[in-house]
């Protein structure tokens, strides 16, 4: 289990940024929209680490790569002032139809930790698209904070990016609950800080447009009873997730905080959430 570690976190953030300002810098860029916690982190003030780039898009895997080859080539003349001479390289990885995975890596010259960020690229099927806002990089205000504390040191860095509203993220964790072949934390954290912390509700149209929305199709592997009445065994299963992802994403004072109260907030958000999905009588396909 890796743990949280504040330097290294720091660092990889101001890759991600770099990455986000020339990626929106391309030509066709605006096909590429971004989501997960991420977006959540950057566009609405998210509070935890999250470590990929996650986007979803209507181009092919050959568009998607001559954006993201251009953007790299641009990453590594900003990477070099603020993390040393290096070289940065851009490794594909084989994922699941319609989905590219790869990892943008920057490698400082003496240094044998690389600086690392996943992006990952979804099929969206043809003639749909998730609901999107516009946001200004520089007027983000996690992003204006690293700029004022000199850490993100980028001239102009006006880039418009492209991400899911946030009643498309809530849908998406909606989804990721109950598709996952395993629980992550990261996902009951991203609900509680939608639903209870920012007051997101649930949009019944989004939700179940969410089901059909991405080219590979929804497979359902548990209920909305999995949530709305847990067995102790769900309860024991939903924990272990929480431990077992959570501290890679929280500084350790925090997650000691929902350890020491069994994780309640998450478990309750989610419980509360799926009750309102089910009164609302939302339908799997």
């Amino acid at each position: 289990m890796k743990a949280y570690r504040e330097n290294y976190i720091r660092r990889a953030e101001i890759a991600q940024l770099i990455l986000l300002h020339r990626l929106y810098a391309q030509k066709g860029s605006r096909d590429l929209i971004f989501q997960g916690g991420t977006a959540l982190r950057w566009c609405y003030g998210g509070s935890r680490f999250s470590e990929d780039l996650d986007f979803v898009t209507v181009l092919d895997p050959q568009g998607v790569r001559k954006i993201l080859q251009a953007a790299v080539r641009d990453a590594e003349k900003l990477m070099v002032p603020h993390f040393g001479e290096g070289e940065v390289t851009l490794d594909e990885k084989k994922s699941r139809l319609y989905t590219m995975k790869c990892f943008v890596n920057f490698l400082t010259r003496g240094v044998r930790e690389k600086i690392s960020v996943k992006l990952e690229f979804e099929g969206l099927m043809a003639g749909k698209l998730p609901e999107v806002q516009n946001h200004v990089l520089s007027s983000l205000g996690p992003v204006a904070y690293l700029m004022a504390a000199g850490e993100f040191r980028v001239p102009r860095p006006n880039t418009v990016l492209v991400a899911e509203t946030l009643s498309e993220i809530l849908s998406d964790k909606i989804r990721a609950l109950l598709e996952r072949p395993y629980l992550k934390g990261r996902d009951f954290f991203d609900v509680w800080y939608l639903y209870v912390v920012l007051k997101v509700p649930p949009d019944l149209n989004i939700v179940e447009r969410k089901f059909t929305l991405y080219r590979n199709p929804f497979c359902a592997r548990r209920s909305f009873e999995f949530f709305v009445k847990p067995s102790k065994q769900n309860q024991k299963q939903m924990r272990e997730a929480f431990e077992q992802d959570l501290s890679r994403f929280l500084p350790p004072e925090v997650l000691d905080v929902h350890r020491s109260q069994k994780y309640r907030s998450f478990l309750e958000a989610v419980n509360a959430l799926f009750n309102e999905l089910k009164a609302k009588k939302i339908r799997l396909p």
